[in-house]
């Protein structure tokens, strides 16, 4: 029994312990889950929904702008700005490009303007950009012509822009290169002649012409240095079968046989013997510097 002095009390109810029964904890009724796969494809839906709508914005944001500056004349071309150009001048280049004032400058196609320029025979390089609002910007390097190389006639030819239509006279430039035929007025004529090189060899080693073609042109070059070039200008540079080299020079038409490089040696001996034949009073016709076992002899064959 308990002690007497103390006293018991009843629980009250709002002093009773937690329920520890697992079936009185989860008494209170819980909300069915909607089914996984329908909340998936909900999903699905609305963002594919949402995606569209972006796609159809930004689409016709695109469409808008791009009708906007192919159609406002802002854009128009109002101003082509060229460089470079000798001979070609600036309503050349832009017809050459087909490039005109009035244009969108967004429809021109830059890649298909320089390409056009590239066709001329006189262009090497082409540059084209725009500047915005309405500036197409053309910067081109030319060729230059430094000599006429004079073609046989031949049965073929080769295509293109270079050598076509058999034999003829050709522009080439200080390297060698062929640019074009001579058959337009405008085409400069006081160059170098270089004769001789074979219609045969340009078709089938073209690269080897070109490095004769640019021999013939130094050789040129050296003899325009030489004191012989005051008395007696050059008139063509002739290249022999077996590839030496021949000057004509003078109104005379005198030959300097010059054989195989070095030349400048052999020009020098050259002025020592047309001086020596100048106190003589001799005309000569031929001058034969070519005896490549014989460098220090010469022969003079006279008129």
């Amino acid at each position: 029994m308990p002690p007497a002095n103390v006293r018991t009390r009843a629980p009250s109810s709002g002093s009773l312990p937690p329920p520890v029964s697992g079936d009185i904890a989860q008494s209170k009724p819980r909300k069915p889950a909607k089914p996984a796969g329908e909340s998936r494809v909900v999903r699905a839906l609305r963002a594919a929904f949402g995606l569209a709508m972006i796609v159809g914005i930004c689409w016709g944001v695109v469409w808008g702008a791009r009708r906007y500056v192919r159609t406002s004349p802002r854009f128009e071309v109002n101003e082509i700005v060229t460089s470079g150009g000798k001979r070609k001048g600036a309503d050349d280049i832009a017809s050459i490009a087909a490039i005109a004032k009035g244009q969108n400058v967004f429809s021109i196609d830059l890649d298909l303007a320089r390409a056009r320029l590239l066709t001329d025979p006189w262009i090497e390089t082409a540059e084209i950009s725009r500047q915005l609002p309405g500036t197409i910007s053309v910067r081109i390097t030319e060729r230059e012509a430094s000599g006429l190389v004079s073609v046989a006639e031949a049965p073929q030819a080769t295509t293109g822009t270079e050598v076509s239509g058999g034999g003829g006279t050709y522009l080439v430039t200080r390297d060698g290169a062929i640019i074009k035929r001579l058959d337009s007025p405008d085409d400069p004529l006081d160059l170098h002649v270089v004769t001789g090189i074979e219609l045969k060899t340009l078709l089938e080693d073209r690269e080897g012409a070109t490095r004769t073609i640019r021999q013939a042109l130094d050789l040129a070059s050296d003899y325009d240095r030489s004191p012989l070039a005051q008395r007696s200008p050059i008139q063509e540079v002739h290249v022999e079968p077996n590839g030496d080299m021949t000057l004509v020079v003078g109104k005379s038409g005198v030959v300097l046989r010059m054989g195989t490089a070095p030349y400048r040696r052999k020009l020098d001996q050259a002025v020592r013997i047309v001086g020596e034949l100048d106190r003589r009073g001799a005309k000569p016709d031929t001058i034969m510097l070519d005896d490549e076992a014989r460098p220090d002899r010469a022969v003079v064959r006279m008129r």
